[in-house]
Parts: C-alpha cells; sequence; structure tokens
C-alpha cells in the first residue's frame, strides 16, 4: 500500500505540474494587459544608436550640392564605409532629376593609400558618357570630394578610369592629380 500511494503522489505531482505549466503558456501566449504601451528605456535606444555610423553624401543639384545622411548599422572599417558611400553616392546622383552623372557609371575598386589618398577606380563610362559643361564637370568632383572628406579620415581623392590615371573627365579640369586642388578653387557662375 505504501508503494501505491507513493506512486499517487508522483503523479498528482505531475499534474500539478502539468496544469501549472500550461497556465503559464495560456497567459504568457493569450493574455493581453489592457495597459498602453512600455516607453522605451533610453539607456537601451543609447546603445542602439551606437551601433550605427551616419554617412553624409553630397550630391550634386544644380550650382549647389545637396546633403543626404544614411545611417548603416555596425562601425565600419575605412574601406567599407568608402564603399558604402560611393555606391549610395552612385544611387542617389543616378536618381536625382538633376543628375549630371554619367549613364552607366560604377565602380571597379575603391582603396586607401598609407599617405591618405582614397583611389575611386570607375569604369569607361564615367568619362565616355560625361556631357556635362564645365560647373557640371566642377560638382561632380566636388561632390565625390566632400562625400569622401566629411565620412573618411582621409587627405585627398583619387579618380581612376578602369584602374589608370585618366587625364580629364569632361575635358575642363585635369583629374591626373588628387582633386584637392580642383575642388578647393571657387569657381563663379554668371547666371
Amino acid at each position: 500500500m505504501l508503494m501505491k500511494k507513493g506512486n499517487l503522489l508522483i503523479i498528482l505531482l505531475i499534474l500539478v505540474s502539468l496544469a501549472g505549466i500550461g497556465f503559464g503558456v495560456f497567459y504568457l501566449y493569450f493574455y493581453e494587459p489592457e495597459s498602453g504601451p512600455v516607453p522605451a528605456r533610453e539607456d537601451i535606444n543609447e546603445n542602439i544608436l551606437k551601433d550605427y555610423t551616419t554617412l553624409k553624401i553630397y550630391y550634386p543639384a544644380g550650382t549647389r550640392l545637396e546633403l543626404k545622411e544614411k545611417k548603416v548599422p555596425g562601425i565600419l572599417s575605412p574601406i567599407k564605409m568608402a564603399d558604402i558611400l560611393i555606391k549610395e553616392y552612385l544611387n542617389l546622383s543616378g536618381e536625382s532629376n538633376t543628375s549630371i552623372l554619367p549613364e552607366g557609371t560604377r565602380l571597379n575598386n575603391i582603396f586607401i593609400s598609407s599617405d591618405g589618398i582614397v583611389y575611386l577606380d570607375f569604369n569607361q563610362e564615367f568619362s565616355r558618357n560625361f556631357q556635362g559643361d564645365v560647373l557640371d564637370e566642377y560638382m561632380l568632383l566636388k561632390s565625390i570630394f566632400n562625400t569622401m572628406l566629411s565620412n573618411l579620415d582621409i587627405k585627398d581623392v583619387m579618380i581612376l578610369i578602369n584602374g589608370k590615371e585618366a587625364e580629364t573627365l569632361g575635358g575642363h579640369f585635369m583629374i591626373n592629380q588628387p582633386l584637392k586642388r580642383i575642388v578647393t578653387r571657387e569657381i563663379r557662375v554668371e547666371e
């Protein structure tokens, strides 16, 4: 009889445990409290924002540069950031209705030298399909330069076409040297 009471007690404990688990599952999955939304804790938001990098992308819009900021997740290496920057730049410039970006422009390669110069290697369409005047060429070069310089710890930007230095993009500026000397000059526009 002692054996039967022990078995009965074990079975009873198992049933009570299962009933408790079942009630807990029902409560967690099907019960919705009528209280309002729980306010977000500031310390959680700060931690989330720390894992984002805000990129500043300048693109030409007539006689001025427009700024677009984009948050990307994670802390990026300089080369990865430069790659994302130029791809976002190409997307934004291609979408704008005042775009002077040559059709079919793609980035072949990108690298940063030890002396702080970022090299952007574009495909042949970048120079072959350029249709702009002197101001368009200037604004295109300046927007690329500002985008890179405002986000990366670099000194200058160099444009390559299919892995080689090019003399000019549209015939107005010599781009076979870094861009700083071109884009830091002031150009006057008479309208």
